[in-house]
């Protein structure tokens, strides 16, 4: 599977040059850590950005040489952004941004401990599946566990959502938290509706959330008997002075926090992963079966591909594959 960095060579000093609270700069930065000082990436944050923003054409005419001529070394960010890629799976903590619209559920439980509770609400379950075919039906899900990590991913979908009458039959969240005795959070991320939220449950109940939207909520969800405050950000002007007033919704009965911080919502959720320890490698069904319309009835065989990058101002291609300890596979009554 590719994962594209053609857009970062147009966003690269735009985006790199941001202040590191900017939340447009997040999405490329998966790091539980800062970069060094001294490296590329602070580099191209030091450029000048309103030179830029003044003249971009003689950026966009020749990027790559509009940055040499700068001092950036583009062979050493090459290298900086292919380890990064490519480092160890198992060391690997926070989120994987992309395009995708997805809604994961993370519990701190091994594999084995996730899929004998999510198989009490499943019709049948399938272990082990990676390189084996499974028999699409129209409501179904996988659960898998990365090696060395100490979190388990579920996630389900149905082909025909306007068939399905009982998907509260699925175990959600909360009562997988509760039936592991574990902490377990519910993630969102959609591109198409600028979602990005995530609730996080301790032995069953709520003990935090996060929420924002696209669509600046004059209110905020309910959050049962977690109060969710509503805080209000303006836009950044240098970057779309147009742009509507960034809106999000946090609550917390675990911890108190900086509300400044959350100004930075993919910074922000992506620290929340790293300090739990968690990790969402962005692997869902495109992966595991290699189609984006799947058919009813149909056999697909669950594969493990790997990620591809090409490097920037660069054919030179990097692959990383990541290391499970299981995939599991669960047929749902729909």
């Amino acid at each position: 599977m590719t994962r594209k960095l053609w857009w970062m060579i147009l966003l690269i000093p735009l985006a790199m040059s941001c202040s590191r609270n900017d939340d447009e700069f997040s999405h490329v930065r998966n790091e539980c850590l800062e970069s060094q000082e001294g490296s590329v990436s602070e580099q191209l944050r030091n450029l000048d950005r309103a030179a830029l923003l003044s003249n971009p054409g003689e950026y966009l005419r020749d990027p790559e040489g509009y940055l040499r001529s700068r001092g950036v070394d583009i062979e050493a960010y090459q290298q900086e952004v292919a380890t990064h890629f490519s480092r160890p799976w198992s060391e690997r903590r926070g989120v994987e941004y992309s395009d995708r619209n997805t809604t994961i559920t993370l519990v701190r439980s091994p594999i084995d401990q996730l899929t004998h509770s999510i198989s009490a609400s499943a019709l049948t379950t399938q272990r082990d599946v990676l390189d084996a075919e499974i028999e699409i039906p129209n409501l179904f899900g996988f659960a898998y566990q990365l090696t060395e990590h100490d979190w388990s991913i579920f996630f389900w979908e149905a082909l025909n959502f306007s068939t399905v009458s009982r998907t509260s039959t699925i175990p959600g969240a909360a009562q997988l938290s509760k039936a592991l005795g574990a902490p377990a959070i519910s993630l969102t991320i959609s591109d198409t509706g600028g979602l990005l939220a995530y609730d996080f449950f301790e032995d069953g109940e709520q003990t935090e959330a996060f929420y924002r939207s696209a669509d600046q909520p004059e209110n905020c969800p309910d959050g049962g008997n977690l109060a969710l405050q509503r805080y209000v950000y303006p836009p950044n002007p240098d970057i779309d002075p147009e742009a509507g007033d960034l809106v999000v919704c946090f609550g917390s009965n675990r911890r108190q926090i900086d509300v400044a911080v959350l100004k930075d919502t993919s910074g922000f959720v992506n620290q929340f992963m790293c300090e739990l320890g968690a990790y969402d490698p962005d692997i869902g069904i495109n992966y595991l079966l290699g189609a984006y319309r799947l058919e009813l009835g149909n056999l697909y065989t669950v594969q493990n591909p790997g990620f591809r990058i090409t490097l920037p101002f660069s054919d030179q291609e990097v692959h990383t594959v990541p290391d499970f300890v299981r995939v599991d596979f669960f047929k749902f009554e729909d």
